[in-house]
């Protein structure tokens, strides 16, 4: 289980050094985006490959990488605008998570033939 969670870490800490120069303006539409370039992908990751991991240590890798992200944020002084940004920040993290695993369950389905 621990294993898991390392590896989700992992992910979310490459994506995020990945994506985090070419995301560099502010505002909700900026973290959106950034968001879908997050997780999104381990979403498809965990729904493609059952055998990669399971969706609640997903959730819990994901919400914890978010929450890390705003403490060391504060911690390193860069001010947070606007509370609604946080709110959607989660709000998207949850949509676009389920919607990677929903589009890499469609897809591991289609590869083996398993049509609807």
């Amino acid at each position: 289980m621990k294993s898991y969670f390392w590896r989700y870490q992992t992910i979310l800490f490459l994506l995020y050094i990945f994506w985090s120069d070419f995301f560099t303006m502010g505002g909700p539409f900026n973290q959106l985006f950034f968001n879908f370039a997050l997780f999104y992908p381990l979403g498809f990751l965990v729904g493609y490959r059952p055998n990669f991991g399971n969706l609640r240590m997903a959730y819990f890798s994901a919400f914890l990488f978010n929450f890390s992200t705003y403490v060391v944020a504060v911690l390193t002084g860069i001010s947070i605008d606007s509370w609604v940004i946080i709110i959607i920040d989660f709000f998207s993290l949850i949509l676009f998570l389920e919607a990677g695993r929903l589009m890499g369950k469609l897809a591991q389905d289609n590869q083996r033939g398993d049509h609807l």
